[in-house]
């Protein structure tokens, strides 16, 4: 039985439609939610941050931490339910691949720019998108806490965050790449014999003199120490390949200088899937 204790942002909606059937403490949550409203308890009072994690952790980027939107509840209930079809022997559903991150891994879903790529080159590889726009580490670790364990292993996981610790936050490049580990570390222990692809954190905004791109090239900096000694970890970073020779990065590579477009989606399954079946043994 997983163990998420969801906390959905704290207004009163007018309707229940967003409780899911399938986590019955949603309403639990969503009453407790509006009660909180009511009598002002601050809503820092909700990150779920265990003592034990706040005693040990050296910086919040490597200590689990809830996010109090209502969408964000919804989703990570869907992939508490595709897990639990892939554990279900008579759904005939099965997850070979963990694909780990923030929007820009979200964005291969369906209505994604990248929804096309993933169809071609991840579906066939039975991979679960386990991307949340805006998450950072410690939103991730939280999710990763809060999953049902899979019956059968995962094969293999592709991880990428981080951008929106030192671009939306507050995290040094430092911090962050911490933040990065600790996810890798998470994942080994979840499943020891699966294989991990930790890629470098994409290059963001045009130009090389941006601060950054400049943080995102100190971060990724961090990562091969820190990984080597995680078993079962792979570094790749394929960042240049969504730049030009003189390192700008285009509009039509990124339209909004951070989510890639097709095309961005299309160089990065290029430059990974090929890894990614090896791994996997196929």
């Amino acid at each position: 039985m997983h163990k998420s204790i969801p906390f959905p942002q704290p207004t009163c909606e007018p309707t229940m439609t967003r409780v899911l059937h399938a986590d019955r403490l949603s309403l639990f949550a969503m009453l407790l939610a509006c009660l909180v409203q009511f009598v002002s308890v601050p809503v820092a009072k909700f990150s779920v941050v265990n003592a034990e994690d706040r005693v040990n952790s050296a910086h919040p980027s490597t200590t689990p931490q809830v996010r109090l939107a209502s969408w964000w509840f919804t989703r990570h209930a869907e992939k508490i339910a595709e897990i639990e079809a892939a554990n279900d022997p008579k759904k005939n559903k099965s997850i070979e691949l963990l694909m780990v991150g923030d929007s820009i891994t979200n964005n291969f879903d369906k209505g994604g720019p990248g929804e096309p790529v993933w169809k071609q080159h991840f579906e066939p590889l039975n991979a679960l998108n386990l991307g949340f726009g805006g998450d950072r580490t410690n939103h991730v670790l939280w999710r990763l806490d809060h999953l049902p364990p899979l019956k059968t292993a995962p094969k293999a996981a592709s991880l990428m965050i981080g951008t929106n610790n030192i671009c939306w936050g507050s995290d040094k490049p430092k911090q962050a790449a911490d933040g990065v580990q600790a996810i890798a570390k998470k994942l080994n222990q979840m499943y020891p014999e699966m294989k991990i692809l930790v890629l470098g954190v994409f290059p963001r905004r045009q130009n090389l003199d941006h601060p950054h791109r400049k943080q995102i090239i100190e971060l990724n900096s961090y990562l091969p120490t820190l990984l080597k000694s995680i078993p079962n970890v792979t570094y790749m970073d394929i960042g240049p390949g969504f730049l030009d020779d003189n390192g700008f990065l285009s509009k039509e590579m990124m339209p909004d200088t951070t989510h890639p477009s097709e095309q961005g989606h299309k160089i990065w399954a290029t430059a990974i899937v090929p890894s990614l079946k090896e791994m996997m043994g196929k």
